[in-house]
C-alpha cells in the first residue's frame, strides 16, 4: 500500500519534537520512501504547524520538506476541487480537512496515513 501522509504524520516524520516521532519511524521502517506521498494541503500545513507549535522558521521548515521529497516520496501535483469530493461525513468545519484529505488518498489509490483517531473513513490508515 502507499499512502499519502496527513499533515500530523508529516510533522512526525520531519520533526524529532513531535510526540508521534518514534512511532512514525516505527511505522515508516517497514514502508519505502517510494510509499509516500504529499500534497499542497500536507505542506502547508506541515509549515504551519512547524512554525506555530513547534517554533520552526519558514525558512527551515521549506528545507526539511524540500529535503524530504527528495528522499522519495512522490508530489501530487493536480488536486481535485473539493467540492467534488468533500464526503459526506465531512458535516462540520473541524471535518474538511481530513475529510478532503481521504478523498485524495482515495482519488489517487492511496490511503491517508495520520494519528488523528477522529479520522473515520475506509481510506484513513491509523499509525500505530
Amino acid at each position: 500500500m502507499k499512502f499519502l501522509l496527513d499533515i500530523n504524520a508529516l510533522v512526525a516524520a520531519l520533526c524529532p519534537a513531535s510526540p508521534h516521532h518514534p512511532a512514525f519511524n516505527l511505522w515508516a521502517a517497514r514502508q519505502s520512501p517510494a510509499d509516500f506521498a504529499t500534497c499542497a494541503i500536507t505542506e502547508l500545513g506541515f509549515i504551519r504547524v512547524a512554525s506555530a507549535a513547534l517554533g520552526f522558521p519558514i525558512a527551515d521548515s521549506r528545507q526539511l520538506l524540500q529535503a524530504f521529497r527528495r528522499s522519495g516520496p512522490r508530489y501530487l501535483e493536480k488536486l481535485p476541487p473539493p467540492a467534488d469530493l468533500l464526503p459526506a461525513w465531512a458535516s462540520r468545519h473541524s471535518h474538511t480537512t481530513d475529510a478532503y484529505l481521504c478523498a485524495v488518498a482515495r482519488a489517487h489509490a492511496l490511503q491517508l496515513a495520520t494519528f488523528d483517531t477522529g479520522t473515520k473513513d475506509p481510506a484513513a490508515l491509523l499509525i500505530s
